[in-house]
């Protein structure tokens, strides 16, 4: 472990291997995410008295074991993902730097608290914490949480409608101020172009407590049934018993309990075919 000082405040942080921020030098950073899988280093950082957030591939992180030059290569292909995807939901895109060592994006900073916050929530705590984010969640009005999941299917709606997959979506995509009320999308770098396959097997991009059953299959195509499969999971992450599916679990109506079973049905095709067939059925029970 190698324990360095970055920006112009000297913000300490922890890498596996030695590197050079000199580039943050005249900026003040707040805030840094180091414990991505995806190896990914995030920052906050405060620029001209404005706030910003920095994704950052080139550096070795504590978590990440794999290429540090395809952690580059994926950020590369990010990039396009956040130029084509523009919507009021998602985490406003600036632009991207290139340095020697390194790729970063830059977006505007939003305020919010993370569904999955796992650098400083056990996966214990996340559950039983009363300042866990997702605990905060589940303790809001089922119709505020209802209202959330219905923006989050719109996003996706979208996403599909410009020929995308969402891959690695999950609770840690999701932000919410709960001040404001207000719901982002963040983290959607693994999106794809269709057509999409597990060229990887049972280490597909996801979370296990949401991943369709083709995301641990070795060249299955991912498609927009895989994502509505991801989208129910979620709803029964956020109205329901998490991994206990049951309907004495769930916090709203038997209608909208039956469209999240339905998508989530084992074979691909016994769920709805798209991710707007999946709105549209949601969308007719929610008063």
């Amino acid at each position: 472990m190698i324990n360095i000082r970055i920006g112009k405040n000297q913000y300490p942080i922890t890498l596996a291997e030695e590197h050079n921020f000199d580039w943050l030098k005249d900026v003040e950073v707040f805030t840094v995410f180091n414990q991505q899988d995806s190896g990914n280093i995030s920052f906050g950082i405060i620029e001209n008295g404005h706030r910003y957030f920095l994704k950052y591939a080139g550096a070795r992180n504590l978590e990440y074991k794999g290429n540090l030059e395809d952690a580059i290569q994926r950020l590369m292909k990010a990039k396009e993902v956040y130029e084509q995807i523009q919507h009021p939901l998602l985490v406003p895109y600036i632009n991207c730097i290139q340095m020697q060592n390194g790729f970063c994006l830059k977006f505007h900073w939003i305020d919010g608290e993370c569904m999955h916050n796992h650098w400083d929530f056990t996966p214990f705590e996340k559950h039983h914490s009363p300042n866990s984010p997702f605990v905060k969640l589940r303790q809001l009005a089922v119709t505020e949480r209802l209202n959330i999941l219905t923006q989050i299917f719109e996003f996706a709606t979208y996403v599909e409608s410009l020929g995308y997959v969402m891959i690695d979506f999950y609770d840690g995509s999701i932000l919410y101020n709960f001040e404001q009320s207000k719901l982002t999308i963040c983290d959607i770098d693994f999106f794809q172009k269709t057509p999409v396959f597990n060229e990887i097997g049972k280490d597909f991009w996801g979370t296990a407590r949401f991943k369709a059953p083709e995301e641990y299959e070795l060249h299955a195509q991912i498609t927009s049934e895989t994502n509505v499969y991801v989208l129910a999971g979620i709803t029964f992450a956020f109205i329901g018993g998490k991994s206990d599916k049951s309907y004495e679990k769930w916090e709203s109506t038997q209608e909208l309990y039956n469209i999240c079973t339905k998508a989530l049905h084992k074979e691909k095709s016994k769920r709805y075919r798209t991710v707007q067939a999946f709105y549209e059925a949601w969308l007719a029970y929610i008063e």
